[in-house]
């Protein structure tokens, strides 16, 4: 783990931007969706309010899945 940024796509499934350190300039339309703490927090059972696989920080869009919107 080097970064607090876990930056995953609004289209893919891709995890290769997990704990980064920096915004990757070829990614786009980047939002903050919860903060580091909520993205590394164990959801508890029963919790119906979050799921285990929200794991990101921030969401935005990959230049792969931008290349396939053109």
């Amino acid at each position: 783990m080097t970064g607090k940024i876990r930056l995953g796509c609004h289209s893919c499934d891709r995890e290769d931007f997990d704990f980064v350190a920096q915004f990757p300039d070829d990614w786009k339309d980047i939002t903050e969706v919860r903060s580091y703490e909520e993205s590394v927090s164990e959801v508890a059972a029963g919790d119906k309010s979050r799921s285990p696989f929200d794991w990101q920080t921030h969401l935005g869009t990959c230049p792969d899945c931008r290349g396939e919107e053109a």
